[in-house]
């Protein structure tokens, strides 16, 4: 298994509607994408690893993340169309604006990481500085390499494994049902 990472920058002059900054800046991206060998590949599709999450978040957390940004941009165009057209037609641009942005900042900024979003071309991840840049890259490292072990014990899940289990002393017993019970 290999991880491919990919670095790029983009500078925005004056506004960036993804993700929502107005004034110059730079934005980092990091595409990450997995590359497994034959082996991999076949334990991946006979387990269905594919669609397993290898990072779960909230989703919740991330739609409120998204809704608010996209929140702004719709009563941006909800003024801006009062003024141009009527109530109604802004009310309605501007809650379209607001659903469609939520969508796009959602698989924009959601932490949740699929399987499958690494195998088929990539995922995208943006990140605001250098150091989130490299934090991302550490924590892909670390997400990826327990995937790793994964399919390296799936190698062997028909399999039964015994694993001798040593008495406790009465002391450590008790402490470990005391730790066990709180």
């Amino acid at each position: 298994m290999q991880l491919l990472l990919s670095r790029d920058q983009v500078s925005s002059t004056a506004f960036s509607l993804v993700p929502l900054r107005i004034g110059s800046g730079t934005t980092f991206t990091l595409l990450a994408e997995l590359e497994l060998t034959a082996e991999e590949d076949a334990l991946l599709k006979k387990y269905n690893f594919a669609k397993a999450p290898l990072v779960v978040s909230d989703p919740i957390d991330d739609l409120k993340q998204s809704f608010r940004p996209a929140l702004m941009l719709g009563v941006v165009a909800f003024i801006v169309f009062w003024i141009l057209a009527s109530f109604t037609a802004a009310f309605g641009i501007a809650m379209l604006v607001t659903l469609v942005m939520t969508i796009v900042y959602f698989r924009s900024l959601r932490e949740q990481i699929i399987v499958r979003e690494l195998l088929d071309g990539g995922r995208k991840f943006r990140c605001d500085s250098i150091v989130d840049l490299i934090k991302k890259e550490a924590f892909l490292r670390n997400i990826c390499a327990y995937l790793r072990q994964v399919l390296e014990s799936a190698k062997n899940w028909g399999d039964r494994e015994a694993i001798p289990i040593e008495p406790l002393s009465k002391t450590e017993a008790m402490q470990a049902v005391l730790k066990a019970s709180s």
